[in-house]
């Protein structure tokens, strides 16, 4: 089921990506992404979609959801954590090194979203 809500665009000046190299690493700065406004109303299928999102955006920077080094989820119901967590051990329990991991609750900007996740990711530049 889509919300059909509208999420109203980020104010001022915004980056999805931004990326810092320092010494031979590069660092990726993921800015917090939610599923959209036709993202279905839950919280598991939500993370599902800004996941995937995420690891396209890296894929067009040179790294992927394996190269994050740190998430941070904001869950408008930190009752829905389980749910959350549930998605995110299947995607990144595969991998010999997870992320670090943070989720808080707060209120979120439309009731629709039911997650809004940030990373940055490091990878070694090829000299």
């Amino acid at each position: 089921m889509s919300t059909g809500v509208e999420i109203p665009p980020p104010r001022g000046k915004f980056s999805r990506v931004k990326t810092v190299s320092v010494a031979n690493a590069k660092f990726i700065y993921l800015s917090g992404m939610t599923a959209g406004g036709e993202a279905p109303y839950d919280v598991a299928e939500q993370t599902g979609i800004i996941f995937r999102r995420m690891d396209q955006l890296l894929r067009e920077h040179g790294a992927s959801l394996r190269d994050l080094m740190k998430i941070t989820a904001f869950l408008a119901d930190i009752r829905e954590y389980d749910r959350y967590n549930e998605v995110r051990n299947r995607i990144f329990g595969e991998f010999p090194e997870p992320s670090a991991s943070t989720s808080v609750g707060i209120t979120l900007l439309a009731p629709a979203i039911r997650v809004e996740i940030e990373g940055v990711a490091v990878v070694t530049e090829q000299r």
